[in-house]
């Protein structure tokens, strides 16, 4: 089928692109957005990998709702032909858009589909509407979640295996290749041919430029390119979440807000890590000055070494905890004073 709007992603000095026309409007709707000084080209760009990233950990619960409504407004027109049907599947549509770059191509699509439809005197409704393209959203979206998930783990995650990488993934699939029917959790993602444009995207860029015809087409195609580049991928201390390692490589927190202060994981952790380090230097503190209490005590004849050294290595063990978090700071002050 040959669809009247175009939608490609390329990735150009270190960000990805997504451009997307809105030749699926209808006329009146084109005009507007020219009436108003509106493009008909919309540009969006972000960190590669950002877009595969937030769709790694997306909560596909948030989909059923929209999908539910789509779906129900696919149903209820193929039998009436009524139109008020179209306005409401547009409509969730348009507000899946809005969730992720990634949904533009499955909206661009379906406005293409309801248009044509209608300009074909609504005939053969079932086979322009394939209501399973939809439905099956959420849980195409979980399997290729949990695939990259595995894949990352294996073959791009920094704290991982040191050998090179076409080494490691190349392991990887061999080892699935050899026992999947037997011992592998999940199938692992499967790389399709895809035809690319190479072209010119800017006045300095020349790159390969992907025109999708599916979502996993863009997964497909982002996914190699983390592969291809060697991206270098971390898991989050704080959020237990992948991110890339766009600077230095020591970088063990990512950018994404943690809570509803808007605080990110990098902020949260340093706060935790500043915490921790005082925590540790007063611990420190409290038991070296307890310790050369003891230690004049030996001077003194008030106690025997035996004892200051069955004392000092359990109040290393307190304080070792105080260090981890298990016990607070003013229950180890506590114990040494008791002890």
């Amino acid at each position: 089928m040959t669809h009247d709007h175009t939608f490609k992603t390329y990735i150009a000095n270190g960000r990805e692109y997504y451009e997307y026309s809105v030749d699926a409007l209808t006329w009146l709707e084109r005009s507007e957005l020219e009436r108003h000084g509106q493009p008909t080209l919309i540009k969006k760009d972000f960190p590669f990998p950002e877009s595969l990233l937030s769709l790694l950990y997306f909560d596909t619960r948030e989909l059923e709702p929209l999908v539910k409504r789509i779906d129900k407004a696919i149903r209820e027109f193929l039998p009436s032909k009524d139109e008020q049907y179209v306005h409401e599947g547009l409509a969730a549509l348009d507000e899946l858009a809005q969730i992720h770059v990634y949904f533009e191509l499955v909206r661009l699509e379906w406005r293409w589909r309801f248009a044509e439809l209608k300009a074909n005197g609504n005939e053969n409704r079932s086979e322009w509407l394939p209501r399973k393209r939809i439905t099956h959203i959420p849980a195409n979206i979980e399997v290729v979640q949990r695939q990259i998930i595995d894949l990352f783990s294996h073959a791009l995650d920094m704290d991982g295996e040191k050998k090179p990488l076409p080494e490691r993934i190349t392991k990887y699939y061999h080892w699935f290749k050899e026992n999947y029917r037997f011992e592998a959790p999940t199938e692992p993602f499967q790389f399709e041919c895809q035809s690319l444009s190479f072209e010119a995207v800017d006045d300095k860029t020349f790159t390969d430029v992907l025109y999708p015809d599916s979502i996993y087409s863009i997964i497909d195609f982002h996914l190699r390119e983390c592969v291809k580049r060697e991206a270098r991928l971390r898991v989050c201390k704080n959020c237990g979440r992948y991110f890339a390692i766009q600077g230095r490589s020591n970088a063990e927190y990512c950018d994404r807000i943690f809570d509803e202060k808007g605080r990110t994981c990098k902020n949260v952790g340093a706060i935790a890590l500043w915490t921790k380090n005082k925590s540790s230097d007063e611990a420190f503190k409290l038991y070296r000055r307890e310790y050369k209490k003891r230690f004049a005590w030996i001077k003194a004849g008030k106690i025997l070494p035996e004892e200051v050294y069955a004392w000092g290595e359990k109040a290393r063990e307190k304080k070792a905890e105080c260090e981890e978090g298990k016990i607070s700071l003013e229950e180890f002050e506590a114990w040494l004073k008791q002890s």
